[in-house]
């Protein structure tokens, strides 16, 4: 009996290494029509076997894939539920365009080293978001919490449900403290920006109130409950529009020479400078979601080729666009002023509400994305309000509202988990499943064992096989620069520049330099 891998109908050169490459023991095989074969033919040299695994929570289709299926199971288990390709690009370029591309010229000083920084972080961004995309292609999963169960638990046997139930629901908590921590700190950027503009106008408690303000409108305009509300779009894209003409205003400002007396964020820590903050500027987020969102539109053809390039190109796109409004920043932060210009306060004030705006209303898309807290259904039932959204915005609010010490380390505590994870756990994913896990994949053994009916002229189901061994070793050849690069990218980019800018993290949060 030919060597077989256990596998299901997905395609393992659907991922970046589902190859020799990425499992020395097998020879992947990319697209086959394994319905045509059958588990009982001894003689058959592509075998299959059915997988023992726990069913996923959502299937990609692969590229070959004709068994009819039922898409309003698969849509229903969506994370985002489908939305057109316009509003994909939204959520992927919006993450680019908020506090750390406003933070960018307060640390920029060269040219040069400004430059290598922007372009460096924005092509690892791009290549971290295909590696997420194609690992959720290759697992067949919704969300980047279902990879990582699939990393961590993947062991775990499904007699032991209670145990991946609590692995699950702790990545749950920790995206969603991420996503708590990121806003409440896109809320006091907020306040801080526009804290000089009120102060003379409401002496009293100044702060205080403006966060309790700016929380009881982040509640409303956050109520709802999927990215693919109007509201949500219309405020995410009116967060770039925004950061746009913040953009204008800033380069104006420059221009004249009117300068900006204090930063959007007071309180930053000692993680952020020029470097980090254009990193973060570049932090990927929803990426698993939204290209499964894209997938799962009911318009989307049974051969999905298409539709997988096509999510590609608007990843690429979009973190083009957010370097070319981001680049502008990074030439006038490295270039003085003219000189004898005379500052304006009226320019200034305008600077600083466009920025505070563009952060707030960039908040509920974030919000909104957050899982939700679990409340018992008698509770539901006799309130109307959606009391875990008011719990985590006034969670929102008491974290915005932290003393200046607390306030910086919880900066630096966000900027650190969320870079780690935008390049360094999509790193460790792609190594784990590839080289620590058995392959999804058909396997072609070295050689057919020899049987009596071997002896007898080639039949049709022999023929049949020769043929998709053929089309199988074809397509493994065509994608090998693929595969070598992928793992290139992985071993010798993500995983040295996320390590090393771990242990720099290290160093800097105890004082060693």
């Amino acid at each position: 009996m030919p060597q077989a891998i256990s596998s299901s109908r997905q395609s393992s050169l659907d991922s970046p290494a589902g190859s020799p490459l990425a499992s020395p023991t097998s020879s992947a095989s990319p697209y086959s029509p394994t319905e045509s074969i059958s588990v009982l033919d001894s003689t058959s040299a592509l075998v299959i076997l059915p997988s023992q695994d726990e069913e996923d929570s959502f299937e990609f289709s692969s590229d070959e894939e004709h068994e009819e299926h039922d898409s309003q199971l698969e849509i229903a288990k969506l994370a985002i539920p489908p939305l057109p390709a316009a509003t994909v690009f939204l959520y992927l370029l919006a993450p680019y365009l908020r506090l750390g591309a406003i933070l960018v010229p307060n640390g920029i000083t060269s040219l040069k080293f400004g430059l290598v920084n922007l372009f460096v972080a924005a092509a690892l961004s791009v290549f971290s978001r295909n590696l997420w995309f194609l690992l959720a292609r290759y697992l067949r999963k919704s969300t980047a919490e279902d990879i990582f169960l699939e990393v961590i638990a993947k062991g775990i046997s499904t007699a032991k449900r209670r145990r991946r139930e609590k692995i699950r629901r702790l990545l749950f908590c920790v995206t969603g403290s991420l996503r708590i921590l990121m806003t409440s700190m896109y809320l006091r950027a907020s306040v801080d920006s526009v804290y000089p503009l009120l102060i003379e106008a409401l002496p009293v408690q100044t702060r205080l109130i403006a966060t309790l303000a700016l929380g009881l409108l982040l509640f409303v305009v956050s109520f709802p409950k999927s990215l693919a509300a109007k509201q949500v779009i219309c405020t995410t894209w009116l967060s770039v529009f925004l950061y746009t003409a913040w953009l204008v205003a800033a380069l104006y400002n420059h221009m004249t020479g009117t300068t900006m007396p204090s930063p959007i964020l007071v309180q930053l820590g000692v993680l952020w400078n020029g470097t980090t903050s254009i990193a973060f500027s570049f932090a990927t987020s929803l990426t698993v979601p939204l290209s499964a969102s894209l997938a799962g539109r009911p318009s989307t053809p049974s051969n999905k080729t298409g539709g997988w390039t096509y999510f590609q190109m608007l990843s690429i796109l979009s973190t083009v666009i957010a370097t070319l409004l981001i680049l502008p920043l990074i030439l006038t932060a490295s270039s003085p002023n003219i000189p004898g210009a005379l500052s304006s306060d009226t320019r200034n004030t305008v600077v600083h509400l466009l920025g505070a705006s563009s952060l707030l209303l960039s908040i509920p898309s974030v919000l909104v994305s957050t899982p939700p807290l679990p409340v018992p259904l008698a509770i539901r039932r006799f309130c109307k309000l959606d009391l875990g959204k008011a719990i985590i915005i006034s969670v929102v609010v008491l974290l915005s509202l932290a003393p200046p010490s607390m306030a910086a380390f919880l900066n630096d505590l966000t900027i650190f988990l969320a870079l780690c994870r935008s390049y360094f756990l999509p790193a460790w994913a792609h190594i784990t499943i590839h080289y620590f896990r058995r392959p999804i994949s058909i396997v072609i053994p070295h050689s057919v064992p020899s049987t009596p009916q071997t002896m007898h002229p080639p039949s049709p189901l022999h023929s049949a096989d020769a043929l998709l061994q053929r089309k199988e070793r074809l397509l493994q050849r065509r994608r090998l620069g693929r595969r070598v690069l992928w793992d290139v990218g992985v071993w010798l980019l993500l995983m040295p520049i996320s390590v090393f800018g771990m242990v720099w993290a290290g160093g800097r949060l105890i004082g060693k330099w």
